[in-house]
């Protein structure tokens, strides 16, 4: 309780605050913070809330202005992505992160924490023998967007230990409510959303699914960032992850038996096995810090999936 009164009235600043992550935070401690005042930082037009501001994050002057105008006790930094091109990527990512800090810097106040959302990407490879990756695993990123995140990672704990107060958050597999086809999930939703409204042939395409990975709603992350953010240290990296293996075909079977179509065929390619290999990770010192565990069943997080690209669920 002492927690929760200490939290009331504090700013809160998410960046992206219109993309998948960031409006699923927004919603989250719009619902379970304790009296926060929540801002948000996008590059789209559109917003009828007076409190999102329209900002190109490259624009560090303009970044600054309305960081000295809020001055928020948070900062989630949920801008960026996925890009096809690593030009693109690496701007979403790193440069946007770069500017941010820089800005923070300028302030003319106590700096704000900085919660930065990594990714399990940064891993690369799970060594043979070992169950759970933690965050002292070097990191070899086998993906370009692997690569990119962990330069952001570094760049952000560079940061840290200069003197700002920055975490990180290492989010693994992400499912749940308007999940991206980048994901996993979402990939497989789509396609069967599409088929069941006769806009596609019955068959999944698919990457090889032998891989293990770690997956977990949407709404457990949002609570994990949360968490991180009260009670994470400084210069510290922390897995967001559920801790159980599960293999992409299973999710795939399961979504699949969500469907309204029966006879859905599944084209595996399973001579690719860029996607075949385990990835699994330990949320030991998350839940030692803060009591964090996830909640979510899957069943009700691949449902919540597939109801949103189905248009069951309001999709923003």
């Amino acid at each position: 309780m002492a927690k929760r009164f200490l939290e009331a009235g504090k700013k809160v600043l998410i960046t992206g605050s219109s993309g998948f992550l960031g409006k699923a935070l927004w919603q989250y401690l719009k619902k379970y913070g304790p009296g926060l005042r929540i801002y948000g930082l996008t590059r789209k037009r559109g917003s009828r809330d007076h409190d999102v501001f329209v900002c190109d994050f490259k624009n560090k002057r303009r970044v600054g202005l309305i960081l000295e105008a809020i001055k928020p006790d948070y900062i989630f930094h949920c801008a960026g992505g996925r890009m096809a091109e690593r030009k693109a990527l690496r701007e979403a990512n790193v440069v946007t992160t770069k500017c941010l800090l820089e800005a923070i810097r300028g302030m003319k106040r106590d700096w704000p924490r900085v919660i930065i959302p990594g990714s399990a990407a940064e891993y690369g490879k799970m060594p043979s023998g070992r169950r759970k990756i933690h965050e002292s695993y070097r990191c070899v990123p086998l993906s370009v967007y692997g690569a990119v995140k962990l330069e952001q990672t570094s760049a952000a704990l560079a940061s840290a230990r200069q003197g700002m107060d920055v975490v990180v958050a290492r989010i693994f597999n992400t499912m749940g409510e308007r999940t991206p086809p980048a994901l996993a999930a979402g990939r497989f939703a789509e396609q069967i959303a599409r088929i069941e409204k006769g806009l596609s042939k019955a068959v999944i395409e698919t990457k090889n699914l032998t891989g293990k990975r770690d997956f977990l709603d949407i709404g457990d992350v949002c609570s994990a960032l949360w968490a991180v953010a009260r009670y994470g240290k400084s210069r510290q990296v922390y897995n967001v992850c559920s801790g159980r293996p599960v293999t992409v075909k299973k999710v795939l079977r399961k979504l699949l038996s969500l469907s309204k179509i029966r006879d859905i065929a599944v084209n595996e390619h399973k001579d690719d096995t860029s996607s075949s290999f385990d990835v699994i990770g330990s949320n030991a010192k998350l839940r030692s810090l803060s009591g964090w565990s996830a909640q979510v069943a899957m069943e009700r997080s691949l449902k919540d999936t597939l109801d949103s690209y189905r248009g069951d669920r309001a999709r923003g």
